[in-house]
């Protein structure tokens, strides 16, 4: 049993099917975008503090292929380094700077954007397979040498879900 809806719609009732398309084909977008806005302030000296549990997260069974920082306000700190890494839910650190760890010189001016170079980053050349992660992942900013005074960024990382 079926019926068109006035948007000209087919709806199917009880044992009717839609048609299988057959096809090579998946449907589900395995190419996502994650986007992480901080300042300064954010970027502790160490963090292994567990995850706020309604924070985004990259989803376990991920890839990274590729990820830029993009600062938005010059971080000042005579010598800081910024890492950016992952983290579990519990706090452990996965890599405190698998994704990024780039000296104050790159980062300090507005439009500045360094390209994610850490060992969680898929490589062209890289093991696929050792860089699927086991568990969701949670973003952590850490700063190597000396604080920042001010600053601020947005992280766009982009994964393959292969879930």
């Amino acid at each position: 049993m079926s019926w068109t809806n006035a948007d000209g719609l087919v709806v199917k009732f009880g044992t009717e099917r839609a048609e299988v398309m057959p096809g090579g084909v998946n449907m589900k977008n395995v190419h996502k975008t994650f986007v992480h806005k901080f300042t300064y302030a954010d970027v502790a000296n160490t963090d292994t503090a567990a995850a706020d549990p309604s924070a985004a997260f990259i989803p376990a069974g991920s890839v990274i292929v590729r990820a830029v920082l993009y600062v938005t306000t010059a971080f000042v700190g005579a010598t800081g380094v910024l890492d950016i890494g992952l983290k579990i839910a519990d706090g452990t650190n996965t890599d405190d700077d698998g994704i990024l760890s780039t000296g104050i010189a790159t980062i300090d001016a507005a439009g500045d954007a360094v390209i994610g170079d850490g060992a969680l980053v898929l490589q062209e050349t890289g093991d696929l397979t050792a860089k699927r992660f086991t568990a969701d992942q949670y973003i952590m900013t850490t700063y190597d040498t000396a604080a920042f005074t001010a600053g601020a960024a947005t992280l766009v990382i982009e994964y393959l879900d292969l879930e």
